[in-house]
């Protein structure tokens, strides 16, 4: 995972005393809770023992957090959610601030036009030598059919 800087670690820590707490005062076994999100015992148990350099990203965090208090019949959207505004968006701040440089955004839709309008460009310089040469062939055998009947009569 990413570092976080203390103010998020200790965010974090808050959401997974309080979801490791209250599965203790449930009496829910850790393997109930991954059967009940399909999410792996060790990652339950990383999140539970502030191990965060175990765990994914801080964005899938989100997931696993609002799956685990849905579990536990807390609402899993409001802990994820305080989680991603408070950690999350954070660090996305902090990537702004660093980052002096302007970043350029380019649609990929303009970037499929130009690819559409260069091979529709290619196909044509391709393609048109050979239209040019048959429609020459095909002039060349109708002057010489129409030749070849005038002599004929």
């Amino acid at each position: 995972m990413t570092l976080l800087n203390e103010a998020q670690v200790e965010q974090l820590k808050e959401i997974t005393t309080r979801l490791r707490q209250v599965r203790q005062e449930k009496s829910i076994r850790i393997e109930e809770i991954a059967s009940q999100t399909m999410l792996r015992v060790g990652i339950l148990q990383a999140l539970e023992e502030d191990r965060f350099e175990e765990l994914p990203e801080p964005i899938f965090l989100q997931g696993f957090i609002r799956r685990y208090g849905d579990a536990l019949g807390l609402d899993g959207n409001a802990l994820s959610y305080s989680l991603i505004t408070n950690v999350v968006c954070k660090d996305s701040k902090n990537a702004h601030h660093s980052d002096n440089k302007q970043n350029t955004y380019i649609p990929l839709v303009l970037t499929y036009i130009l690819l559409l309008v260069s091979a529709s460009a290619g196909l044509l310089h391709i393609l048109n030598p050979q239209l040019t040469a048959e429609s020459l062939t095909s002039e060349n055998n109708n002057q010489q059919s129409i030749v070849s009947n005038q002599t004929n009569k």
